[in-house]
Order: structure tokens, then sequence, then C-alpha cells
């Protein structure tokens, strides 16, 4: 079994990896860190890009990274994948407060998450278009996710060799489980002295 306790990786000087990007919608926090997509700190998609944006829409969520598209659920269950044909990558996403829009290095195209389709640039003006905006991690939620993203860090059977050996602490790990060692030596043969004493 595997195991990425903050205290356990600290321990060993493992450093969570950072948090890309991050953007709430409907609820549910989105967030990308080392190639991953997470929602509300549960691996949602691998091989995600950093996440530019996420919008409520009627009865779920779309959130975008760079080159593709992300449709949930409410409750952050992933319903659809989307990566679309352009020819430039994706800055933002918003919307108007009926479409989902999104900003290209051509311009602004409109996406249909019941289609997955992605309009030609079009004629769109920025007026009324609510952009997302980067949401800001507690402290909790950054470890949660960075917990998360290194999921197989580090085995238990690692650490228990490492603990019954005292390297599981670098200086004086040893000398501690050379005493440890001393004292149940200590114990067994005080026991088996006290036993036949009695004898």
């Amino acid at each position: 079994r595997h195991s990425a306790n903050p205290w356990l990786l600290r321990i060993y000087g493992v450093e969570l990896p950072p948090i890309d990007s991050a953007f709430a919608a409907g609820g549910v926090l989105f967030a990308t860190s080392a190639g991953t997509l997470y929602a509300n700190g549960e691996e949602l998609a691998k091989g995600a890009d950093r996440l530019i944006g996420a919008v409520a829409v009627d009865g779920g969520i779309v959130a975008a990274t760079d080159s593709e598209f992300f449709i949930t659920r409410s409750d952050a269950m992933l319903i659809e994948r989307f990566a679309p044909e352009t020819t430039g990558s994706m800055r933002k996403l918003g919307t108007d407060g009926q479409t989902v829009i999104v900003a290209t290095q051509q311009g602004y195209s409109e996406f249909d998450p019941l289609r997955m389709s992605l309009s030609a640039p079009a004629s769109i003006t920025a007026n009324g278009i609510a952009w997302s905006r980067p949401a800001t991690l507690s402290t909790e939620q950054a470890e949660q996710i960075g917990t998360a993203a290194l999921g197989d860090a580090i085995n238990w059977e690692r650490v228990l060799l490492d603990f019954h050996s005292g390297r599981i602490l670098p200086v004086v790990g040893r000398y501690i489980a050379d005493i440890t060692a001393l004292c149940l030596l200590y114990m067994c043969f005080s026991g088996i002295w006290l036993w036949t004493r009695r004898r």
C-alpha cells in the first residue's frame, strides 16, 4: 500500500508539486497539477494542460485547458472530454449568461457542450462576457491536491524497513534503533534470569 501523507513526505523531504492553475464554478474547485486535472481534490483526468477557466452551464460545468474541454456534472463527475481542432491555444473561458465563450488567438468562439462543437472565430464583442477568474486555494486545498498528485510516492513497506533500520531519521535514527534493540535484548535476558530464579 502507498501513502502520500504530508507528515510522511516531510520526513522523506518530498515536496508537494505546485498547483499550475485553479478555477471554481458551480461549487466545484478545479485545479491542474503535474499534468493532471483535479475536481475538489479528486483526480478527474490525466494528461491535462494548464487550466484556463471553468463556468457553470445548465445541468453541469464546463472546464477548459489550453487545448481541451471537460464537461462534468454538478457533482464533478466527468461526462465528456473534448479536444477541438484549433490552430492556436485557448486563452480564457467565460460566459455571457447563455453560451460558453472561448478566447483564442484568432478571436472569440462559442462552445456548445451539448453538440460538443466549437464554432469558428466570430465577431463577438467582449462586452457582457463574464470571464472565469482564478481561484485562491487555501493551504488545506493545495495540500490535498498536491498529495493526490504525488499518489504512489512512498509505500508503507519502505517506511517500515527504514523505521527498523533507523534510516527514517537521518542522523540519530540508527542510534535510536541500536539502543532500542539493546533494550529489547536486556528485557529478554533479564526476564529469563528472573524466571530461572523463581524456579
